[in-house]
Formats: C-alpha cells, structure tokens, sequence
C-alpha cells in the first residue's frame, strides 16, 4: 500500500499538535497541525474509499458521532466547568477507536481481492 504514508503523517501531525497544545504556548502552530493531520486522515479515507479498497459503510456514523462527542466535551469543559465532560471526551474516543477496528477489518478482505 503505496499511500499508507499519509496515514501515518497525519497521525504524527495530530498527535504533534495535540503535544504542542499540552506543553507549549504554541497555540495557533498547534492547531495548524491537528488540521493538516486530520486532512491527510481524511484524504487517505477518501483515496481508499474512490480506489475501490474501502466500502464505506456504517462504521462511519461511529467516526461522526465519536468527533461530535468529542467536540461537545471540548467545547462543555471551556464553557460549563459544573458538568463533567470527560465522559463524553473518553466516551467519543471510544467511538473513533471502533471506527478506526471496523475500518481495518473492512479494508483487509478488499486487499486481498485486489492482488
């Protein structure tokens, strides 16, 4: 799999950022790098889906879902400190990590066809 590279550069670049935003101040360059990560994830998901290896299917309403509780956590913990939003936090990243095992298992069988 030529492209697998742009999975992996996106996830360095998230996981860079997500680092840079913990212990920096580098809040505008942190950010630019969760973005560009999470562009090239979305790109690779896009390239695999238009080259036939991945079918999309349901498993994306748990990737959907998952970001949006994500984002509600985010965005409750800024601005309600009285609710607890690390459940929904870890509860979203639940969800990603189903989307992310249901998007390999769906890929495998394609790769195989495709040989």
């Amino acid at each position: 799999m030529k492209s697998k590279w742009i999975l992996y550069v996106g996830i360095i670049l998230l996981m860079t950022g997500i680092i840079l935003r913990k212990i920096t101040d580098l809040d505008f360059e942190a950010i630019l790098f969760i973005i560009v990560g999470l562009l090239f994830k979305v790109y690779f998901i896009i390239s695999k889906a238009r080259s036939g290896e991945y079918k999309v299917g349901y498993e994306l309403v748990f990737l959907i879902v998952g970001l949006l509780m994500i984002l509600s956590g985010i965005y409750l913990r800024l601005n309600d400190p009285t609710f607890n939003s690390n459940f929904l936090i870890l509860f979203g990243i639940l969800l990603k990590v189903i989307f992310i095992i249901l998007f390999i298992v769906n890929i495998k069988p394609h790769r195989k066809t495709l040989k």
